[in-house]
């Protein structure tokens, strides 16, 4: 019976430990993704900081890949003004199709989750 009760108390340890880490890498990558739709200057930054830890850059290759990395910055996000119209017509159809599908309960459920993740969803909603 103690082996029994030691193996029954190890495996616990080991499945909380496992439910500990996939919340907490869920937590981290959703505050990871929030910063760096609310700040995409901050990933630039990591990107430089990377590259030149990395690559051990000289202070003119610093300052290149910093304009190098600022142009694309804006090119994207010029990218992306340009063609929210459409994504935001394409997942409001989607939307709007998966809803239809749904039971009235499943609907109610639907719209909690977007709810819940209603953070990931004001970009794409700005447009609306």
């Amino acid at each position: 019976m103690k082996t029994f009760k030691l193996l029954l108390l190890v495996g616990l340890v080991f499945l909380a430990g496992a439910v500990a880490g996939v919340v907490g890498t869920r937590i981290a990558i959703r505050h990871w993704v929030r910063s760096a739709i609310q700040r995409p200057q901050m990933v630039q930054t990591l990107i430089e900081r990377r590259l030149n830890r990395q690559l051990r850059l000289d202070a003119n290759q610093q300052a290149q890949v910093h304009q190098i990395l600022t142009g694309a910055r804006g090119q994207l996000q010029g990218l992306r003004q340009e063609y929210r119209p459409q994504v935001v017509l394409i997942v409001s159809n989607a939307d709007a199709e998966i809803s239809a599908l749904l039971t009235p309960a499943q609907q109610q459920r639907f719209e909690k989750m977007k709810e819940n993740n209603r953070e990931f969803l004001q970009p794409a909603e700005e447009g609306r």
